[in-house]
């Protein structure tokens, strides 16, 4: 990877960096610098451009815009277990771990199978030398996230997050392998180019008589199990806590027991002291 001028003194300053070894000013997101990249951008360019001919060549124009417009309104959801979200709401001084961090810390043991295999290379390949300070999440058009990963979806604020966010083309762990972790560019944007991202991804499925209800299911598609989940992921650069969350949206789980009405009175209750919405669906 590249060095990239610092935006302040204008030094090189390696891919991978939080901050500036030279002038030592902090904000250096490297997902986002990463997405900034000449090659990234022009080729995702090329494949939004590619996407509208195409649409526009079926008819598909006039859906396709409403769709780009839809996506670029889109949040990016964390979905967590329930637990999680109570330990999060204790207090102001909880923080939502990475895989990596919660290893680190012996707070929880690598599961030994392909996923923990496959994510460890992806990390390395995408976020050389930061893949400990990424946090995931998937974009969203209805406030649900993956419901493999927990009943809980955290809307995440875009204040808190614009600046520290990129988007990628779909499940990195698997794209990753797939591309033999050498991918094509043009497959992450940064946040506010999210819309172009999910165009270039998705208007081939999109039809004349697509319905604007029909998008959110199109952006993010629940499957069987964790391999086939569709959707578009999220990069968040750094820490999180119970200010990072617009609302959680808790959707118990079919087949589980859910927790008491006191316990979920009670999450309630704590969201509401970082004027968060508890929503129930």
């Amino acid at each position: 990877m590249p060095d990239l001028p610092c935006k302040d003194c204008g030094l090189p300053v390696p891919l991978g960096r939080s901050d500036c070894p030279h002038c030592g000013r902090p904000s250096l997101f490297p997902n986002v610098q990463a997405a900034e990249l000449d090659g990234e951008q022009s080729a995702l360019a090329a494949r939004y451009r590619a996407a509208i001919e195409d649409a526009e060549s079926r008819g598909c124009g006039e859906v396709l815009r409403a769709f780009e417009s839809a996506a670029g309104a889109a949040q990016a959801v964390l979905t967590r277990p329930f637990a999680d979200v109570e330990r999060l709401a204790s207090s102001d001084r909880q923080l939502q771990p990475t895989y990596y961090q919660l290893l680190e810390a012996e707070a929880r043991l690598p599961y030994g199978d392909r996923w923990d295999k496959l994510r460890r290379l992806a990390d390395a390949a995408l976020f050389p030398g930061y893949e400990k300070d990424i946090r995931f999440a998937a974009l969203s058009l209805d406030g649900t996230g993956l419901p493999s990963y927990g009943e809980c979806s955290l809307v995440l604020r875009e204040d808190m997050i614009a600046h520290r966010a990129s988007v990628f083309d779909e499940n990195s762990a698997l794209l990753m392998e797939r591309w033999a972790y050498n991918p094509p560019m043009g497959l992450r944007a940064v946040w506010q180019a999210r819309a172009l991202l999910c165009v270039a991804k998705l208007a081939g499925e999109l039809r004349p008589d697509t319905q604007e209800e029909e998008f959110a299911k199109l952006l993010l598609s629940p499957g069987t199990d964790p391999e086939n989940d569709c959707f578009v992921e999220v990069h968040i650069w750094g820490s999180m806590s119970g200010w990072t969350l617009e609302r959680v949206v808790f959707t118990p789980a079919a087949g589980n027991r859910p927790p008491p009405k006191y316990v979920v009175k009670g999450l309630r209750a704590e969201l509401a002291k970082f004027d968060i919405e508890l929503e129930e669906r």
